[in-house]
């Protein structure tokens, strides 16, 4: 009896023991299966995506910084040129005024990129550059001589061609920005080249006077400049940059990380410190009687190639390292896209579902995913060429609104998608902005265009000039790479108790930049000492430099990524231009020439005082204050954009 009872504990313990591992290895199956059902549905989502953007940023922000260098540095070379070709300072203004006024025209650039690609506007814009340069050169020097009546509509029409082939190649660099990089990364990338657009004329401008030697003219700067548009436009973006066709087709996907952008902070703080600490140096020895030197004689008396050197490591080096530092994996990208909020990466939205019950996997939709979306399509066809983005942001599906945000007739043009350049200007948004961003652009431009006036009506000393534009383009270039990073930070901070539904718009940032641009200007208006003027110069110039990436980021957020090449172009060259125009020229010269003292010189072309510039600056602060008001008006013209959970989206 109980060695029956024995066997029969035997024979139910192996029975246990054969169940339990018989549950086992089915748990052991159903986790390889699930593995292999998420390997499957990964393969199925990330089927689609081709191409890395890191590349196509690598391009951008090599770019960026050329074509700040040329637009912002005619003052380097200004006086050689009216001396060598014997200029009326009317003359000379003339040519300057026309290259600004160039960019009333920016969007024919805008709309090339937009409809022949990135690579066309970048490789065209720098082959355009560097031959428009080496003319303007060639002129400009005498080398083809040209009767003195022909000079300045010649050398004018060669400023409008530098313009434009910087405009192609801003317009390229933004539209595969915003195109190419996700919520989280967009705002961080657009500030980062917007950052090396700023320093670009102070980084010329080191490299230059490194390279200089004794008796070079200022005019070979232009060769300088024309040969840097072919090394690091046209020949990397001939390699790197996709074609139209590629980027029509393919999908890119966001695989930078915080480690790029890092890498891109560091390099722009490196370079920005060597320009303070040059324009430092200048201003705090301008009173010392300069050293002899024994190799005075020499023609390469005060050249400094290592700072010349550095200058040009720190700027490219950290930017090709971003091919080869560590990017997203596919998986991590993959599980950001499709679990924005924990969900499961398998859920109705996504092109696999499955079926729990018994283990299959159904896929649908794969015929869309490998022939492309017939709706997307669709879409596509009737809005024109639009660069495929995976981390796009969508179309707000008024459906999926909440009943307090559902769409009325007025609301059409803010959140319709993808506007053409005309559809936009029919936006009270669009109409706000442009009032905004041209007195804060041509604020600017402003004490860019006016600085040395200033300095001598003022009776400072003339190395205060080149310290004061130091501070003004440092601070402007931080305030590009600051607003940039963070207002899109801005977009997923927890605002609920200060009345905001789900983050700070981008519109806020241009309510700060024009408190700071009225800051900045009531203090220029009454500054009578060096350090007052210095601190009005840096304010001035962050205020300056909020708006750029701004323009960009708010365009393609709120009137859609297809046409963003042209309509960010409008913007970028109707502000230089209508700010230029109007403020730097009309205002600022109106009243300089009225505060010029006649009473002993009928001859006099110079004003002394600080009445000069004062009511410049106070016209300047008031419309910087009505910019307050406009920006206010945006928050509320642009609310369901920046309520919309797809920009809101973890980093």
């Amino acid at each position: 009896m109980s060695s029956d009872a024995a066997i029969l504990s035997t024979d139910q313990r192996e029975d246990g023991s054969h169940s339990r591992q018989e549950e086992e290895d089915m748990d052991h199956n159903d986790t390889e299966a699930a593995s292999d059902e998420r390997d499957l549905a990964l393969q199925v989502v990330d089927q689609s995506v081709r191409h890395t953007n890191i590349p196509v940023l690598t391009c951008s922000f090599l770019a960026a910084l050329t074509t700040g260098a040329t637009s912002y540095s005619f003052g380097l070379y200004a006086g050689e040129l009216k001396a060598r070709l014997e200029f009326s300072q009317s003359q000379l203004d003339t040519i300057s005024s026309a290259i600004f006024f160039a960019g009333i025209f920016s969007w024919v650039p805008g709309l090339v990129v937009d409809n022949f690609g990135t690579r066309t506007g970048t490789v065209s814009g720098g082959l355009m550059g560097a031959i428009s340069l080496s003319c303007f050169w060639a002129v400009s020097t005498k080398f083809f001589p040209l009767e003195q009546h022909l000079l300045v509509p010649v050398l004018s029409s060669l400023g409008v061609l530098i313009f434009l082939s910087c405009a192609l190649i801003t317009g390229s660099v933004f539209k595969v920005i915003v195109t190419t990089c996700g919520a989280g990364s967009k705002g961080t990338a657009v500030g980062a080249a917007k950052g090396y657009v700023g320093l670009g004329a102070g980084v010329y401008s080191c490299i230059f006077e490194s390279l200089k030697t004794k008796g070079q003219s200022d005019l070979d700067f232009l060769i300088m400049a024309a040969l840097l548009f072919i090394t690091n436009v046209t020949i990397p973006c001939l390699f790197l940059m996709p074609a139209h066709k590629v980027v029509q087709e393919e999908e890119f996907h966001d695989e930078a990380t915080p480690l790029h952008f890092r890498t891109l902070y560091c390099s722009l703080a490196a370079m920005a410190t060597i320009i303070i600490w040059n324009s430092l140096e200048e201003l705090f020895n301008e009173n010392k009687e300069p050293t002899p030197k024994l190799d005075d004689d020499n023609k390469h008396a005060g050249q400094n190639l290592p700072l010349a050197v550095f200058m040009l490591v720190i700027w490219v080096a950290p930017i090709l390292s971003l091919l080869f530092l560590p990017k997203k994996s596919t998986l991590q990208v993959a599980e950001e896209e499709h679990e924005p909020e924990g969900e499961s990466l398998l859920t109705e939205n996504s092109n696999v579902e499955m079926n729990n019950e018994n283990g299959d996997i159904s896929l649908q939709r794969i015929q869309n995913s490998k022939d492309g979306n017939n709706q997307q399509d669709a879409e596509e066809a009737d809005g024109g060429d639009v660069a495929h983005d995976l981390l796009r942001v969508p179309q707000e599906d008024p459906d999926n609104l909440n009943e307090s945000e559902t769409l009325g007739p007025d609301d059409v043009d803010e959140i319709g998608g993808d506007k053409n350049l005309w559809q936009m200007l029919r936006t009270p948004t669009a109409m706000l902005m442009l009032w905004t961003t041209t007195i804060l652009v041509g604020g600017g431009i402003v004490m860019t265009n006016n600085m040395g006036q200033m300095v001598e009506a003022l009776g400072f000393p003339k190395e205060t000039t080149p310290a004061s534009l130091a501070f003004f383009s440092v601070a402007q270039s931080g305030g590009r790479v600051i607003t940039g990073a963070l207002s899109e930070s801005a977009l997923n901070w927890p605002t609920k108790s200060f009345c905001i539904n789900s983050g700070v718009p981008r519109p806020f940032f241009l309510v700060t930049a024009s408190i700071a641009g009225f800051i900045a200007h009531m203090s220029l208006a009454v500054a009578t000492t060096k350090a007052f003027f210095v601190i009005g110069c840096t304010l001035a110039g962050l205020a300056f430099g909020m708006v750029w990436p701004l323009m960009v980021l708010i365009i393609g957020e709120v009137f859609g990524t297809a046409n963003v090449g042209a309509n960010y172009m409008f913007f970028d060259g109707f502000t230089s231009a209508a700010g230029s125009v109007l403020l730097s020229k009309f205002l600022a010269q109106t009243v300089y020439e009225d505060n010029i003292d006649k009473k002993d010189n009928p001859e006099n072309v110079i004003c002394i005082g600080s009445a000069c510039f004062s009511m410049t600056h106070s016209v300047v602060a008031v419309l910087s204050m009505a910019c307050i008001l406009t920006s206010v008006s945006m928050l509320f013209t642009t609310r369901k954009v920046y309520n919309s959970a797809n920009l809101h989206t973890g980093h």
